[in-house]
């Protein structure tokens, strides 16, 4: 019998159509076992509770860390929006405001903590509505023709041909003389009287000009200076030479010049010489006395006036409110007062006060505040025509008599002359703003005040004093709108003689000044004496 070949029957036989569909059903059960696989790691809702651990283990390190960030957002954003944290200052970026015009670009910088000033008393400062000065603003402006019209301030203003006092004076101005300023160098300004005359010299403190013009008149180079001629001086031939207030021996003696002694020849009159010993001091001289040389000589312009040799004893109040006393001293009582512009016979002089006729009686008055040239004081004849000091101030004394004076407090302020100021500061390391000043002069006697001017105007332990009349060493004086603000804005302490020390300015820093200057005349408010 014949054994039947093991090979696989044709297609078309059944047993091959089952053996392809035994092959179909693996296939298909080997897809379905590996997604069964898969979807066996799903645990159902019973496994989730019965067994949490399975949660866990079908999640990785990764997914957990993504569930909790995205967990972790709306409490971010409650957080933010409450004043639980606040953006730090030191991680801020600033920024730079940029504001462009037709021809000029200015960065502005943000305001940091360096430009905005810690508590304090504010400087005396220009108004914030100064204009921009035009050389800032634009370049074509300023390179545009500028004449500024201005005034002479004194008698016999000098016009010389360059710009300084080693230059020769050609010609005078009159006071209150208009003129018209071209350009300047330095401190001094090239000024005509019209575009058709000739153009000289004079120095900016003759001229009564604006600051702010000043800063439109052009700049003279220095190439377009004209040469220095030489020194136009003179020398004594011999000591005792008798330096006279006029041309004649009729006039007052200023002072003795010493031989070999040289002196600036201003101009000339007859046989006298008008010459300069410095900046403050000029007088006349007999030419006979001094040897000049024939150059010289030609350099020096006549003359065309000389001074009054007997001139009107007439002086002039300049200021509003000033007190005429009965001695030459501000303790003395009071007689009277008087406004700007009341004119007083001149009868006597001592130290720094002027005797004069009021009302057919001699009452005193204090030389600053008097307007009248030097010229005539020296013909004022000295006198000591004048009761002795009170003991005692005689106004308002039961208000403050029991308030001991604070003159070492004084000596301690006095003592931070020339320091600089700072607006905020309290010490001599930092420097010092007015009030500031004195907080740190009445610290050092054990002493407390407030901090602020006008906190230390209303200081529980001080007693207001009132006026100048009793002022007394270590009394804080207090002025107001000194600073382009309202109320009290300034404070200085009384040291005796009629000035005070403070606290005035970056430019200045700490000073002395006369408090019968006409500028603390107009703002003084009050003062103050600190119980101790």
């Amino acid at each position: 019998m014949i054994q039947q070949s093991p090979r696989i029957p044709p297609s078309n036989s059944e047993p091959f159509d089952l053996l392809n569909r035994v092959q179909r059903n693996r296939r298909s059960y080997d897809r379905n076992d590996s997604k069964s696989r898969m979807t066996d790691r799903i645990p159902t809702l019973n496994t989730l509770l019965q067994q949490p651990a399975s949660v866990v283990r079908l999640f990785t390190h990764r997914a957990i860390m993504h569930v909790l960030v995205i967990s972790l957002i709306p409490f971010a954003m409650m957080v933010s929006s409450t004043d639980v944290v606040q953006p730090s200052a030191e991680f801020t970026t600033e920024p730079v405001i940029t504001v462009s015009a037709d021809d000029f670009t200015v960065n502005v910088a943000p305001i940091t903590e360096e430009s905005v000033a810690t508590e304090g008393d504010a400087p005396l400062v220009d108004s914030e509505d100064l204009p921009v000065p035009i050389s800032l603003v634009s370049r074509n402006q300023t390179l545009s023709p500028v004449v500024v019209p201005v005034t002479v301030m004194v008698d016999k203003a000098y016009m010389r041909n360059g710009p300084g006092t080693n230059y020769d004076p050609i010609t005078r101005a009159d006071a209150g003389m208009e003129l018209q300023v071209i350009g300047k160098y330095g401190d001094w300004y090239q000024v005509r009287e019209r575009v058709d005359t000739p153009v000289y010299w004079m120095a900016g403190e003759l001229l009564n000009m604006p600051v702010e013009s000043a800063n439109l008149v052009f700049d003279i180079i220095e190439s377009n200076v004209p040469a220095l001629p030489p020194p136009r001086t003179g020398t004594v031939k011999e000591s005792g030479l008798t330096l006279r207030d006029g041309p004649g021996t009729n006039y007052v003696a200023i002072t003795t010049l010493t031989g070999n002694q040289s002196v600036e020849l201003l101009e000339r009159y007859q046989s006298w010489y008008h010459v300069a010993i410095d900046r403050a001091t000029e007088g006349w001289v007999r030419a006979d006395f001094l040897d000049v040389s024939s150059d010289v000589e030609k350099r020096v312009i006549t003359a065309d006036t000389i001074p009054d040799p007997s001139p009107e004893l007439v002086g002039t109040i300049a200021g509003d409110q000033v007190n005429l006393r009965l001695g030459p001293d501000s303790r003395h009582a009071r007689i009277d007062m008087v406004n700007q512009g009341t004119k007083f016979t001149l009868i006597g002089k001592y130290k720094d006060w002027v005797q004069v006729s009021h009302n057919n009686k001699k009452v005193w008055v204090f030389k600053e505040l008097l307007s009248v040239s030097a010229h005539v004081l020296r013909r004022v004849p000295n006198t000591t025509d004048f009761p002795a000091l009170p003991i005692a101030p005689v106004r308002n004394a039961n208000k403050f008599a029991n308030v001991s004076t604070s003159s070492d407090v004084a000596n301690i302020a006095l003592q931070f002359v020339g320091y600089r100021y700072v607006w905020g500061g309290t010490t001599p390391k930092t420097g010092f703003d007015c009030s500031g000043l004195m907080q740190y002069a009445f610290k050092q006697v054990g002493v407390t005040i407030p901090r602020l001017a006008a906190s230390q105007f209303s200081a529980s332990n001080g007693v207001q004093v009132g006026g100048y009349d009793n002022l007394a060493p270590g009394d804080m004086m207090f002025f107001v709108n000194t600073s382009g603000r309202r109320g009290i804005t300034h404070v200085s302490m009384y040291i005796g003689d009629g000035r005070m020390v403070h606290a005035m300015t970056p430019r200045y820093g700490v000073q002395v000044s006369s408090i019968y200057d006409s500028y603390w005349l107009d703002h003084y408010y009050g003062a103050v004496r600190i119980r101790r």
